[in-house]
């Protein structure tokens, strides 16, 4: 299910339908976009509460589980796709869906892969990897591909970071809910 919380602090039930619905968040021009453990990638309606398929392949192969997404400023949208993987099993995954619609897998082999957020300029994204407990930064090439990808935090305690999100000035907000904490970085 899916709702909606009013400033005057009334929830409403916005969709229900038959998935497990992880994360969202709203694109700029207003659709919504849930990350569904069960499906992929779904589009929700608000105004009519349908929620439909937007991207539940990659080729012909089915995701292990999306956790979290996040857009960069030009419309480009990134995913994590977490299933049951971790230090036992690093067969995670990170895809990208440019604007014209092609979907790219940017990493493969990630223990765990969670939240993720690009930096203000979208020259990098942030990958929240809980079982490695740490933040990577995962620079994007003209080419648009990823390359020299490397631990950018490593945090200990607990089970990991999990969602992730930057300010307005370039700082990064991590939740470690293993520690029960939030940690803001400041601008790098």
């Amino acid at each position: 299910r899916v709702f909606r919380a009013a400033p005057d602090g009334t929830v409403d039930l916005v969709a229900e339908y038959d998935g497990e619905p992880n994360g969202l968040r709203i694109h700029k021009d207003g659709r919504i976009f849930i990350t569904d453990s069960k499906h992929g990638i779904m589009e929700l309606d608000p105004a009519t509460g349908a929620v439909t398929e937007h991207c539940t392949r990659f080729r012909l192969e089915s995701f292990k589980g999306v956790n979290d997404l996040a857009y960069a400023s030009d419309g480009t949208l990134a995913w994590t796709d977490q299933g049951q993987t971790g230090l036992h099993d690093p067969t995670g995954r990170v895809f990208r869906q440019r604007p014209d619609g092609q979907v790219d897998l940017l990493l493969k082999g990630i223990p765990s892969p969670n939240g993720l957020v690009w930096s203000l300029d979208n020259k990098t994204l942030y990958v929240a990897v809980t079982r490695a407990n740490a933040i990577w930064r995962v620079p994007i090439m003209l080419d648009g591909q990823a390359s020299k990808v490397g631990t950018f935090i490593q945090m200990s305690g607990g089970t990991g970071p999990d969602g992730i999100t930057i300010t307005a000035d370039g700082g990064l907000v991590v939740s470690h809910v293993g520690l029960g904490a939030i940690w803001v970085f400041d601008n790098f």
